[in-house]
């Protein structure tokens, strides 16, 4: 696939680069769940050189100490919205963190589930510890088409329309009539008139759009511009060399608060572990594995041993569904 990130790389490179000349601004890296930011950070690491270390927050709740210690003056951080809980006492970590970003000389790269960042910016004010900020944005479905299509030679895949519409006779003219009185009697006269409905709908679908129109724009729609969705959803509908519209309409969610707050808290890191859920749920008198059992039969998250992941496929549904019950935003 094409390379992504361009007008992203050409941000960090001025960062490192003002950094190098003395002006640190700590960065942090926006971006909903599956969208790749894993493949930019590998391209940042390669720019620090050995003046850079990246780590994963996951590494940190277990040894907070390798952050202090590490030698290097640019600190990848990935995953940062996993030093937080949202529970009694959860912010301890975190607040380590921003302490001693407040603190330090060394530069800070970090990135951040998009809604775990909302949250926190409006509880303990992140932006002011990341002057700098990238918000990985939305794709349309040109650029879909584009990320998509670039392994593939012109016209080698052939897109297929799964329900074809059925022909339509094409009417062109319909019959009316008008009433007329003759000597206190009343007649019904029938005459014909053009259909000018049936002709301007048939002019309309010799414009329509190709196959492979029709399915990129869905699927910009169903994967509400995420390329990691779209990439997903793609895999499902290629058949090489066809390439079938079978794209679902995101899922009917029908879930109580509790249930719907549990969401809200795999949502915000992506996946999390079911101890980690745990720790939050059970002081509210919920089981996590009931919750997670629940989750997974309507199709919203995967469990892979102990870990609980949102699903690709159900990831607009589920951002739809906890804004309307204004659990993220």
């Amino acid at each position: 696939m094409i390379p992504r990130f361009e007008e992203e790389i050409s941000f960090f490179k001025k960062a490192i680069v003002d950094f190098g000349e003395g002006h640190r601004s700590n960065l942090a890296v926006i971006s909903d769940p599956f969208y790749g930011e894993l493949e930019l950070m590998g391209r940042v690491e390669g720019m620090t050189g050995e003046d850079g270390i990246r780590i994963n927050a996951r590494s940190l709740v277990q040894n907070f100490d390798s952050l202090k210690d590490a030698p290097r003056r640019i600190v990848i951080v990935e995953e940062a919205h996993r030093l937080y809980r949202r529970k009694i006492g959860g912010f301890d970590m975190m607040n380590r963190f921003l302490k001693m970003l407040a603190s330090s000389d060394r530069l800070f790269i970090t990135t951040w589930n998009s809604y775990s960042w909302n949250y926190l910016d409006e509880v303990l004010g992140l932006s002011r510890y990341f002057p700098l900020q990238v918000r990985l944005s939305k794709m349309g479905a040109d650029q879909i088409r584009e990320m998509l299509l670039s392994d593939y030679e012109e016209g080698e895949l052939t897109f297929v329309e799964e329900e074809p519409a059925k022909a339509e006779e094409l009417k062109i003219f319909n019959r009316a009539s008008y009433r007329k009185t003759l000597m206190g009697k009343s007649f019904e006269i029938p005459y014909p008139v053009i259909d000018t409905r049936s002709i301007r709908s048939r002019l309309s679908k010799t414009d329509k759009k190709s196959p492979e129109d029709v399915f990129f724009d869905r699927l910009a729609r169903i994967s509400d511009g995420n390329p990691g969705v779209a990439e997903h959803l793609w895999k499902e509908a290629l058949d090489y060399p066809e390439v079938r519209n079978t794209l679902k309409d995101p899922l009917s969610i029908d879930l109580d608060r509790d249930e719907s707050f549990a969401l809200s808290i795999v949502l915000s890191k992506g996946s999390v572990e079911m101890e980690d859920l745990s720790l939050v749920l059970e002081p509210l008198g919920h089981s996590a594995e009931r919750i997670a059992a629940v989750l997974e039969e309507m199709g919203l998250v995967s469990l892979e041993g102990d870990v609980v992941t949102i699903r690709a496929e159900a990831l607009k549904a589920v951002v739809d569904h906890l804004r309307r019950l204004r659990l993220v935003w």
